[in-house]
């Protein structure tokens, strides 16, 4: 936090760069970025909410044919014992039950044959944890369970689809505009889908759901990192990802205590409609708005920044006026701009087999560890806290190590976890410790490079692409999630294959993260000409404080 009062005198004749202006004038960080890295850091919330509720809204749930009218006289359960299959004729995946009964004539349970037929009087479900899903509204076992797949792979497609069309668009026309155009209409097509009387209109509205959060999180980001700096900026972003997290704690706790989907799906979409008051809580970055030619909107969200933060300026207008950087935006968050020059187009690259891979990790293994307890609630809440001990690692190792060496070591490490896991059979130690324990360390692992690596892309690519960037690398994470449970099913062929795969790509981001350039003590870059202005040289550009462009 800054002093409380601080007087900067600064020769008004001297030309400043945008970066020089928003360090000189509101400090590294203050109250003002304090108040603004929390709400953004709490928008991660309904992010983990909508992204991760797949888990309630769709349980794995025990089911069973429903018994005929003409056998009225005998109980439930005699009607089970009788007619399910002594054999491997049960539903594969995520629900417990069967999908084929023996056949019988009329009401005469003596005569019961051998032969299997389909449930044609529909399902009976098990009700004891969750009085109802869209699994258990819309009969999706059997031959419909790949719809409970399909519905989240619609659902982060639009997750990719939103970082990238919204990330173009707050390139654009601002971080502040587009990020409460995503808010609002995140919340509203969240209550639309908890009154769905259709599975179709359902996905269908989770899809425009899914656009929209897209949008929330790339943006929320962008505006975090563009509001701190020196050693702020490397704190900042990776404690901003903690909520995500604790999210998914949250949620559980909702789903306790409401145990039907709809009311579930719309206690978390109204709590989401909170955060639309941000509106008038957090502004406009001052860097876009100075990148965008925007200067007299900049320079009065600087001077509230400046006051807040107890700053004092004789000559700050005059300062301003000096910025040497006067751009258009015009052009910003054009995708082609992200491979205009060498040294872009391999950071590009580079970040999307990066992202590609990451995404398929981190969803492949969370839902290998989803099946460790038999308490759902608790395993999520759980999960969600587990992120702390990694998040206060990463911000020890980036401030140490710098952020590419941290990214390659956790990569090593989780790959090492996943090996580690391969030699010991599951059932065969006590309570499987050992595998619990290499799991642990690698969802650790996966919590230092996830939170590094969102930092290292942001701070890789210019302010007038940054929004853009990142959805465009974030969409390969998006694409290979859906991946996930078709690598995990790979355990029907042979047990070691998940954790291998993921092994082996873990370790090949090593290699993919080492090419990049450190970005530790470097400035943001504003635009692609402060990028080819150190890379097109031998040397780097220092500025007057010691720091590089990147």
């Amino acid at each position: 936090m800054e002093e409380s009062k601080t007087s900067l005198k600064v020769p008004p004749n001297q030309d400043k760069t945008q970066n020089d202006i928003i360090r000189t004038v509101v400090g590294d960080f203050g109250r003002w970025q304090l108040r603004i890295s929390l709400l953004m850091a709490l928008v991660k919330l309904p992010i983990a909410w909508f992204q991760l509720s797949i888990v309630f809204l769709a349980p794995s749930t025990k089911f069973w044919c429903k018994k005929p009218e003409d056998f009225h006289n005998i109980t439930d359960e005699t009607w089970r014992v009788l007619m399910e299959p002594n054999n491997t004729n049960s539903a594969k995946g995520l629900n417990q039950g069967h999908c084929l009964i023996r056949n019988v004539e009329s009401s005469n349970i003596d005569n019961i044959s051998e032969d299997l037929i389909s449930c044609t009087n529909g399902f009976i479900y098990d009700t004891s944890m969750f009085l109802s899903s869209i699994t258990t509204e819309w009969d999706l076992v059997c031959d419909k369970q790949k719809f409970t797949d399909l519905s989240q792979i619609v659902f982060m497609f639009g997750v990719l689809l939103g970082n990238i069309i919204l990330g173009v668009l707050a390139d654009k026309y601002g971080r502040k505009r587009i990020l409460v155009i995503c808010l609002f209409f995140q919340s509203i097509f969240g209550i639309l889908a908890s009154f769905s009387p259709f599975l179709w209109l359902f996905i269908l509205l989770r899809f425009l759901l899914a656009l929209t959060n897209g949008g929330t999180m790339v943006t929320s980001f962008v505006l975090c990192i563009e509001i701190v700096e020196g050693k702020w900026r490397t704190i900042i972003p990776i404690l901003y990802q903690i909520p995500f997290g604790l999210g998914n704690s949250v949620m559980s706790i909702v789903a306790y205590f409401l145990r039907d989907w709809r009311k579930f799906h719309l206690t978390i979409s109204l709590l989401s409609f909170l955060f639309v008051s941000f509106i008038w809580l957090i502004p406009e970055s001052p860097r876009w708005l100075l990148v965008a030619g925007k200067k007299n909107k900049a320079f009065k969200e600087l001077i509230f920044a400046a006051k807040e933060n107890k700053r004092d300026m004789p000559n700050f207008k005059d300062t301003l006026q000096n910025i040497t950087h006067n751009k258009s935006c015009k052009d910003n968050g054009k995708l082609k701009q992200l491979f205009s020059t060498r040294e872009l187009s391999k950071r590009t690259i580079l970040l999307c087999i990066n992202w590609a891979i990451a995404g398929i990790t981190f969803f492949a293994f969370t839902q290998y560890m989803g099946f460790i307890g038999n308490n759902l609630f608790l395993n999520v809440a759980l999960g969600g806290f587990t992120v702390l001990p990694g998040t206060f690692l990463c911000i020890f190792l980036v401030s140490n190590f710098g952020r590419r060496l941290t990214i390659a070591y956790s990569h090593a490490f989780t790959a090492l976890c996943f090996f580690l896991i391969l030699p010991f059979p599951k059932g065969v130690y006590p309570f499987d410790w050992p595998r619990i324990l290499f799991a642990g360390c690698g969802i650790i692992g996966l919590s230092v490079s996830i939170p590094a690596i969102y930092l290292y892309t942001g701070e890789l690519i210019p302010t007038a692409l940054r929004n853009t960037g990142l959805g465009f690398v974030m969409m390969f994470s998006r694409l290979t999630s859906m991946l996930a449970p078709l690598i995990i099913s790979l355990q029907d062929v042979a047990v070691f294959l998940p954790l291998l795969i993921l092994g082996v790509a873990t370790a090949i981001q090593v290699l993919l993260v080492l090419p990049l350039p450190e970005t530790e003590k470097s400035r943001l870059p504003d635009d692609i000409k402060d990028i080819e202005s150190r890379y097109g040289q031998n040397e780097a550009k220092d500025d007057e404080n010691g720091n590089q462009y990147l």
